[in-house]
């Protein structure tokens, strides 16, 4: 059985696309949003940025996606599942890597004395 390969790309790029398509995190406080809470927020997420992808979800991806596409011992199916698997474990590491940063903000926030809700 051969797996189209133009409809999987194409899903895995919205994917990829829309995970990146992220701005960055805004916490929602009860509170003033005065100089405290704007120095505040933008040292906290200096510090969020401490928190890099290691890309082991790209890796994963294709090493996976390599050998669904490879089941029928194909070459082109191999490196076209390995394409596509490389790009959702992508952004999945990104989305993840996003997610922790955003924690990192929320608890930093909370830290520094604002009553973060969300």
């Amino acid at each position: 059985m051969r797996f189209p390969l133009k409809p999987t790309l194409c899903i895995a790029l919205v994917v990829f696309v829309s995970a990146c398509a992220e701005g960055p995190y805004e916490p929602i406080v009860d509170g003033p949003r005065d100089a405290k809470y704007v120095s505040d927020l933008s040292a906290c997420r200096q510090l969020s940025q401490q928190k890099q992808s290691d890309n082991s979800g790209a890796v994963t991806g294709a090493v996976l996606g390599g050998l669904v596409g490879g089941v029928e011992e194909d070459w082109e199916g191999a490196v076209a599942g390995a394409a596509v698997g490389g790009l959702i474990g992508s952004a999945e590491d990104k989305s993840e890597t996003l997610d922790a940063q955003d924690a990192i903000v929320f608890n930093c926030m909370r830290g520094r004395g604002h009553n973060v809700v969300g």
